[in-house]
C-alpha cells in the first residue's frame, strides 16, 4: 500500500513539473497559465488520493482495517490516471492535427512565401494556422502528460494494494 501512495505522489510531482515546463516554454500571448493550472489541479487531486491512501495505511497498521477513506483514496488513485490520460489524449489529438496541417501548408516554401502564407492566413482565417504553429510547446506537454498518465495507471494497477478488512469483534459471552 505504501508503494501505491508513493507512486501517486511521484505522479503528481511529475505532472506539475511538466506543467511548469510548458508554462515556461509558452510564447507571449499564449494561454500559459492553463498549461500550468490543469496539471497542478490534477496533481492536487492525486495528492489527495495519496493522503487518503496513507490514512488507510495507518488504519491498517493499527489493526482497524483499511477503512473508508483509505478505500476511497486507493480506488480514486487507480481511476484518476486513466481519466487524465483520456482527457489529455482528447486534447492532444486536435492540437496535433492543427499543428501538422499548418506545418504542411508552409512546407517546401521559401521564407518569403511562408511569410506571405502566414500573412494571408492572418487576414483570411484570423491567424488560426499561425496560432497552431506556435503551440508546439502545448502538443509536447499534452503528449507527455498523456504517456505519463498511462504509465502511472499501469504502475498503480500493478502495485495496487491489498485491502485489509477490520477484524470482526468477538461476541461477548
Amino acid at each position: 500500500m505504501v508503494k501505491a501512495a508513493l507512486l501517486m505522489v511521484v505522479y503528481a510531482a511529475a505532472m506539475v513539473a511538466i506543467g511548469s515546463v510548458a508554462f515556461m516554454l509558452a510564447p507571449s500571448g499564449g494561454k500559459a497559465a492553463t498549461a500550468l493550472i490543469i496539471p497542478a489541479v490534477c496533481g492536487a487531486l492525486m495528492l489527495l488520493c495519496a493522503g487518503l491512501t496513507a490514512k488507510g495505511i495507518m488504519s491498517a497498521k493499527a489493526g482497524k482495517g483499511t477503512g473508508r477513506p483509505g478505500m476511497i483514496g486507493i480506488h480514486l488513485g487507480l481511476l484518476l490516471p486513466a481519466l487524465f490520460a483520456a482527457a489529455f489524449i482528447g486534447r492532444a489529438l486536435p492540437a496535433t492535427t492543427a499543428f501538422l496541417d499548418a506545418k504542411q501548408t508552409l512546407a517546401g516554401g521559401s521564407i518569403a512565401e511562408n511569410a506571405a502564407a502566414v500573412a494571408l492566413d492572418q487576414s483570411a482565417t484570423g491567424g488560426k494556422k499561425a496560432e497552431a504553429l506556435s503551440k508546439d510547446y502545448l502538443i509536447a506537454s499534452l503528449w507527455s502528460l498523456s504517456f505519463l498518465s498511462i504509465f502511472a495507471c499501469v504502475a498503480l494497477v500493478s502495485h495496487r494494494p491489498k485491502m485489509v478488512k477490520a477484524p470482526k469483534p468477538e461476541p461477548a459471552a
